[in-house]
């Protein structure tokens, strides 16, 4: 398969994640969980600019909701007005804010906010699964992860994906639309050591599921029944989160890390850190908006 992949902003973020596509500005929102920072792309003119909101670290994730977006933070969850660069504290459903951290989230078909929480020094399986309401209600839904990532759903929104990345595994919840109750989970892929560990991920229009692999300088594809379909190769190990942009959605964009990178592994993958975006000859689904369903 040919792919056109290109660095489309040098941002040499130390722990680039969550990035999103804003169909009505046609530009790109991403976070530095670290800095950190919001930095913001427009694919049509190039141009590119950041902002630092006063928060600790680390970040955990951006998403469009009904009026504005929505971040995660290690204070709790916040409303977010762009146009103005405010803030506005709303909830926070970590019920284990001393020794987790917020870090990937997603909104699913129904327009619940789905969180993952990580263990802070992310050794031991502390982690959780959250699923926020649109009118500030949350429900624990899983617990027992060091690192929480993902979280993906399938075309239909009846599969939940969900990354256990210190355990290099990705399992698959059945999910009630309906209620927002999910199953047990079962495994869904385990990547070998050489391929890294999983990270964030999305699901495309054929239904396939991309997963972001840190360490494994790539995204794999792969079938819904779990089978390695493709993988797209990036010139840096540390590769993060993934999501499909533009008017036809047929452009993936990726971000990648610099954390814990010595000088000599910097100067040997000088676009680590990177915003990447590839023309994979696949198409990527609406994602949709929080509290709107």
């Amino acid at each position: 398969m040919s792919v056109d992949l290109q660095c489309v902003v040098k941002t040499r973020a130390v722990l680039g994640e969550s990035v999103l596509w804003h169909p009505g500005e046609c530009r790109i929102y991403w976070l530095d969980l670290k800095a950190p920072a919001v930095h913001i792309y427009d694919p049509a003119t190039g141009a590119a600019e950041s902002w630092r909101p006063e928060l600790g670290t680390p970040m955990g994730t951006l998403v469009r909701a009904r009026d504005g977006f929505v971040l995660s933070g290690r204070e709790g969850v916040f409303k977010l007005d762009m146009a103005s660069r405010r803030l506005t504290r709303w909830v926070d459903p970590n019920d284990r804010q001393e020794i987790t951290m917020f870090n990937d989230g997603k909104v699913d078909r129904q327009g619940r906010l789905w969180l993952c929480t990580s263990d802070v020094q992310e050794t031991e399986p502390l982690g959780g699964i959250y699923r926020l309401d649109a009118d500030g209600h949350s429900v624990i839904q899983d617990r027992g992860s060091a690192c929480g990532n993902g979280p993906a759903f399938s075309r239909d929104g009846r599969i939940l994906y969900f990354a256990d990345t210190m355990m290099r595994k990705v399992y698959a919840y059945d999910l009630d639309p309906a209620s927002g109750r999910i199953g047990e989970r079962r495994e869904f892929v385990t990547f070998p050591e050489a391929e890294g560990m999983p990270d964030g991920m999305t699901v495309d229009a054929d239904d396939h599921v991309w997963i972001c692999q840190w360490g494994g300088a790539g995204v794999s594809r792969f079938t819904p029944a779990g089978k390695l379909d493709f993988k797209l190769e990036l010139p840096c190990p540390l590769v993060t989160s993934c999501a499909f942009a533009g008017d036809d959605l047929d452009t993936l964009y990726v971000t990648t890390a610099t954390v814990d990178m010595d000088q000599a592994a910097l100067a040997q993958f000088p676009l680590a850190g990177g915003l990447f975006a590839a023309r994979t000859g696949h198409r990527g689904l609406p994602e949709p908006v929080f509290g709107v369903g």
